[in-house]
């Protein structure tokens, strides 16, 4: 029976712990200095050495310190780190020459229904431009005072536009050189800049993400083509077909519904499937995709640049 390890125990770290306990034994969960009453619970960074692989599961600042500790322990067991790698130029740079076949980044959306569609369709033509709208309003919450997302001006780019940019540069294999960043801050009380807009075009190809800690909830993903259209929410996926209908007076019409699909939520089925993948990787002894941690690594270098030219 395969063994599990992992570092972290609460929010997005709970969440994969649960998903994992349902099928796998966890036989440690490590914090440095807390002591938290759930089995196999650790303060000893050395019983993580005995298992079969290990679930980097702390906040991103803390990653660069584990993956180098198990490297300089030769831990021969595999790695599944949580997005991003890292938090430094230069610790990227190191990360980047270690021996990554046995170590898993988990940027989940690469796994999501929208890498389904993020690419030219049969039915619907060409892909002509995506937008996306990532918002919920947490910043007007009185407790959200206290959470580090609001203590970090980057927050929107290092939580939540790094799936994003990794999706897209995963699907299209073309690094993103020319960003445009629009930014708003409402709240001066607040590190946080809460509002922003990422433009860019790939492959004659345009993109624009839109993330917000202070408007109304939304997540919303509306893909053009040529013939077409997909509009994907929480709950369900449209699809217009065709775009090009026109009435008895030669006026363009709006495209009807060509077809709907019920969907679950993007980042929990996501976030399962990528757990599964990498722990089918895990099972069966084969390598991590060279190429999987190669973007993952061009993400976290574009995120890192993006948060240092924030203002």
């Amino acid at each position: 029976m395969l063994s599990l390890g992992i570092i972290g125990y609460k929010n997005h770290a709970k969440r994969i712990t649960d998903i994992l306990k349902k099928k796998y034994h966890i036989k440690y969960i490590f914090h440095p200095t807390k002591k938290i009453n759930v089995k196999g619970f650790t303060n000893n960074i050395e019983n993580l050495l005995k298992t079969n692989c290990i679930f980097i599961l702390c906040p991103s600042k803390n990653h660069f310190f584990y993956l180098n500790y198990l490297k300089k322990k030769k831990y021969d067991g595999y790695i599944f780190c949580e997005k991003i790698p890292v938090t430094k130029t230069n610790d990227l740079k190191k990360i980047s020459k270690f021996n990554n076949s046995k170590t898993f980044f988990n940027f989940n959306l690469r796994y999501s229904i929208l890498h389904k569609f993020f690419k030219n369709s049969k039915l619907l033509g060409k892909l002509l431009c995506i937008n996306i709208f990532d918002l919920k309003p947490i910043i007007n919450k009185k407790e959200m005072k206290k959470n580090w997302r609001v203590n970090f001006k980057d927050t929107l780019i290092t939580n939540n536009l790094v799936h994003y940019l990794d999706l897209i540069i995963y699907n299209f294999s073309k690094k993103i050189k020319k960003l445009n960043i629009i930014s708003n801050k409402t709240n001066i009380d607040l590190k946080i800049i809460d509002n922003l807009t990422i433009s860019f075009k790939i492959s004659k190809k345009i993109f624009n993400i839109n993330l917000s800690y202070s408007s109304g909830l939304e997540k919303l993903y509306l893909l053009y083509f040529s013939k077409g259209k997909i509009e994907i929410n929480g709950r369900e996926i449209k699809i217009y077909y065709p775009n090009h209908k026109t009435d008895n007076n030669g006026r363009l019409k709006n495209p009807s519904i060509y077809k709907k699909i019920k969907i679950r939520d993007i980042f929990n089925e996501s976030n399962l499937k990528s757990i599964n993948h990498f722990m089918n990787i895990v099972s069966n002894k084969k390598k991590i995709r060279k190429k999987d941690n190669l973007i993952a690594f061009d993400t976290n270098r574009l995120i890192l640049q993006i948060s240092k030219n924030l203002r």
